[in-house]
């Protein structure tokens, strides 16, 4: 018997009848650079990943990250070491295992094929060129013969084709593999052990090491805690029924803090003895919110597989295909889904008012003014699109900032309107929505709406007592209410009463220099002193308000002088002419017009006396002079009030027919085609 005999125990009958031969230097079938460029998107921290899913692959329970620092240099690694306690590398397989570049046999040498392998493509060995120069294994496997033989395979990265094996001997210790790599990157190193490899591990194997508690990661001797990364956690009981047998089946929630890493949210079907038997997606991947999750199930309805076609492109086995046993995993699958979405539903809760802090910060909604109108418009709108977030955070996916602004107005505009239909089919452009899908959109746009209404009718009920009270401020003369401490402070406090589109300026007391500087502030955002040569500059306006035209997008200003009735009971020629010196201090002053804006200016009081009234152009409006870039009004009390609750009637008797149909309505179809009844 040759020296070479004696290593190896002598001739043994292997696979396929062959007898054992010594390699000398093999070579992969791909260039050593064809090699480095499919394994260009690798990064160290997932290079040494590859090497302990080989160890798992290899059924390894224990795998040892360990790095040897340099003494000599600080903060350098002299070498990293992976180590697992698998089956390690047979001997007589290793041509075919290391040969092939895009083939792993790992597949066919597994006795258990419905557990998970990762080393299918058999490259992972090659990914070590990230962060070494040189890689060693040191493999220990058991021969047919139950002896135990040990043998090493070195690779220079400088040449990642060529590998050699040295001849197998009798090893003495236990089974397993190491990996030692040297001459290590100088990238490496303890920030990169903390910082990067850690947290890139946790979301690569956190699933796994929950799912086999049997498996550990040490990093230096510490093993690897990915308690950080798990959100929440819960276990809870199914049962099912098999021809009048209770079926129980134990179950494990877990809500991630992370994205794992190359894992979708998964249900995980365990055996009495916890061996995996399949794996299946969930119904709530790729949609958008950040709802990472697994589901552990262990049951005995697992112990025994049918191993039929794949499904869901998933390389584990479909469990059953007929029978009663297969109605029974559909309505388990289907009473999971359901635990899911109401675990989802708080969850997505809080995500939606992280959805509009963004937007918000974004500055992508619709711009509001301040008043009580738009204030409700406002809160309606971020209400739709958290409820919308809710439904089907996947309309919200991948829209850059303008399109979160023309997305935003649409729906803004969708409240206003009877376009809910129309919405309906742009957002089933973006995502695909079933019918269950769109009947809750539809459900969701119609309460939405509804809602709006409830609200703006309330609003409209508050305002038309507030226009109440203001008539007894003007008319009730026992209450003896001045203009001063009164009358102007509580129109003040209600200046939508001249219109939902304006913002204050400012009110009394205010002398035309101050009310410029606020003017230029509001209008472009610029803040300086300026001054006013005009010989009436310290005249002091009451109300001083300002918006846009919603005709032309102009601005558009209105100056507003009051007069209390019970101490003039009728406007003359007096108060017209002190009003019109407010109109020529402002037309000469450039700040004030130097953007086309148009003004109109109101004198309001009880009544106006023959002279003034011969004055009026138009009766109807009060209109007593228009020129191109302003016009002047005389009003009475009666009428400012009259008009404003007129309106305000008309809006409130209109919305609460559509609250009715709204209310009444047994689908969005006729909600939306439905007419409100004219009467005479």
């Amino acid at each position: 018997m040759s020296s070479a005999d004696e290593r190896c125990g002598g001739e043994y009958e292997i696979r396929n009848s062959r007898k054992v031969e010594y390699m000398s230097k093999q070579s992969v079938e791909i260039t050593s650079s064809g090699i480095k460029k499919v394994l260009q998107k690798y990064t160290a921290e997932r290079a040494i990943a590859e090497y302990i899913w080989n160890g798992y692959d290899a059924k390894a329970s224990i795998i040892n990250v360990d790095f040897e620092i340099d003494s000599k240099e600080f903060d350098t690694y002299k070498s990293i070491s992976i180590s697992d306690n698998g089956e390690g590398i047979i001997y007589e397989d290793l041509s075919e295992r290391f040969r092939k570049f895009y083939e792993s046999n790992k597949a066919s040498i597994s006795t258990d094929s419905n557990d998970l392998t990762r080393g299918k493509n058999g490259y992972g060995r090659f990914t070590f060129h990230k962060f070494a120069r040189y890689a060693k294994w040191i493999t220990q496997y058991y021969r047919p013969d139950s002896i135990l033989y040990s043998y090493e395979i070195t690779i220079n990265s400088d040449n990642l084709r060529d590998y050699e094996p040295s001849e197998p001997i009798k090893a003495s210790s236990s089974k397993g593999t190491t990996v030692k790599f040297t001459e290590i990157n100088s990238d490496i190193s303890t920030a990169f052990i903390n910082d990067v490899l850690k947290p890139y591990l946790r979301a690569e194997f956190a699933w796994y090491l929950e799912l086999k508690e049997e498996k550990k990661i040490f990093i230096n001797g510490e093993e690897l805690d990915y308690s950080s990364i798990i959100a929440e956690n819960e276990s809870f009981p199914v049962e099912l029924k098999l021809r009048k047998e209770d079926i129980k089946f134990e179950c494990k929630y877990i809500r991630w803090t992370n994205k794992l890493n190359h894992e979708y949210s998964r249900f995980y079907f365990l055996n009495e003895a916890l061996e995996l038997k399949k794996t299946k997606t969930t119904s709530l991947n790729k949609k958008g919110d950040n709802y990472w999750h697994s589901l552990l199930i262990v049951s005995v309805f697992f112990n025994e597989t049918t191993i039929e076609e794949e499904d869901d492109n998933e390389t584990t086995p479909k469990l059953f295909s007929t029978g009663e046993e297969n109605k029974i995993f559909k309505d388990l699958i289907s009473k999971l889904n359901e635990y899911l979405k109401n675990k989802r539903r708080p969850f997505l809760k809080v995500q939606a008012e992280k959805l509009i802090e963004k937007y918000e910060d974004e500055k992508v909604f619709p711009e509001f003014g301040e008043n009580d109108w738009d204030i409700a418009r406002k809160e309606s709108l971020k209400n739709l699109v958290k409820e919308i977030y809710e439904v089907e955070p996947a309309v919200f996916m991948k829209l850059n900032k303008e399109q979160k602004r023309i997305f935003l107005e649409l729906l803004n505009l969708v409240m206003d309107s009877s376009e809910s239909e129309s919405l309906l089919k742009i957002i089933g452009a973006v995502v695909e929505l079933d019918s269950a899908d769109r009947k809750e959109f539809a459900k969701l746009l119609e309460e939405t709406k509804l809602k709006y209404v409830i609200t703006t009718i309330n609003l409209i009920k508050h305002r038309l007592l507030v226009l109440e009270n203001l008539k007894k401020l003007v008319f009730n003369e026992e209450l003896k209410a001045n203009e001063r401490d009164h009358l102007q402070k509580y129109i003040e406090k209600h200046y939508w009463i001249f219109g939902e589109e304006y913002r204050m300026v400012c009110a009394e007391e205010v002398k035309f220099e101050d009310a410029l500087r606020k003017y230029i502030y509001i209008l472009r955002g610029i803040d300086e002193n300026k001054f006013i040569s005009h010989p009436d500059k310290y005249k002091e306006m009451d109300l001083f308000l300002t918006g846009t035209d919603f005709r032309d997008g102009k601005p558009h200003n209105v100056v507003i002088e009051i007069k209390n009735p019970t101490t003039i009971k009728k406007l003359k020629n007096k108060e017209v002419g002190q009003i019109k010196e407010y109109i020529d201090v402002i037309l000469k002053q450039d700040e004030f017009n130097d953007h086309n804006e148009f003004w109109s200016f109101y004198l309001i009081g009880q009544d106006y006396d023959d002279i003034v009234k011969d004055d009026i152009q138009n009766i109807e409006t009060g209109l007593l002079r228009k020129k191109d870039n302003h016009s002047l009004y005389v009003k009475k009390w009666s009428e400012i009030t009259n008009e404003v609750e007129r309106r305000l009637k008309y809006l409130l008797e209109k919305l609460k027919i559509e609250r009715e149909s709204l209310s009444k309505g047994k689908s969005i179809k006729e909600i939306i085609e439905l007419k409100p009844t004219v009467t005479n």
